[in-house]
């Protein structure tokens, strides 16, 4: 299958991040896709749009150093592109995506550390929410693609982690 112009289009940000030959395996698992499978994706777009929302917020505030606000920075590019894959998918399997952002309520936020804590929160729970999905999708290239941003969420997971000076875990385990 080749994606029309207009489909690639709709992929945005995701076409940079991880091409178009993957994007076309993902365009034509999500044809196939059951209803429960794009019922996934659409929480997973919502999830990733309350991501970029919770660093557009962060970075409002003011506390951020400027190496933070560069990593912020890629960390909602990488939010991006995983919402723009996953809206891309929605539409390629003919349905429509959803507009929502999951409800994600900050605590106060008073120094850098607080934005870092609940940063890392926020991260620890899209790594959740898609480690929760993968075995429940039906279509496993769709399966596939939820755990590769997992890899990347896990990896914003480790990173802010790194910055707080918290231990991730403590042997081959994530505690």
């Amino acid at each position: 299958m080749s994606l029309s112009r207009r489909l690639l289009l709709s992929f945005g940000s995701a076409v940079g991040l991880i091409g178009t030959p993957l994007l076309t395996q993902l365009a034509e698992a999500a044809q196939t896709a059951d209803p429960a499978d794009i019922d996934s994706l659409n929480v997973a777009i919502a999830l990733e749009r309350a991501g970029i929302k919770a660093y557009a917020d962060a970075a409002s505030t003011g506390l951020l150093s400027k190496p933070v606000l560069v990593l912020a920075g890629r960390f909602v590019a990488d939010h991006t592109a995983h919402r723009d894959a996953l809206i891309g998918a929605v539409r390629a399997a003919g349905f429509t995506p959803t507009d929502a952002i999951a409800p994600i309520v900050a605590p106060p936020l008073h120094t850098e550390r607080d934005v870092l804590a609940f940063a890392n929160v926020v991260e620890m729970k899209a790594a959740s929410t898609y480690l929760s999905v993968i075995p429940d999708l039906k279509n496993r290239a769709l399966a596939g693609v939820a755990a590769s941003i997992l890899g990347v969420e896990t990896t914003h997971v480790a990173l802010l982690a790194e910055a707080l000076d918290t231990r991730v875990y403590a042997t081959g385990f994530v505690s």
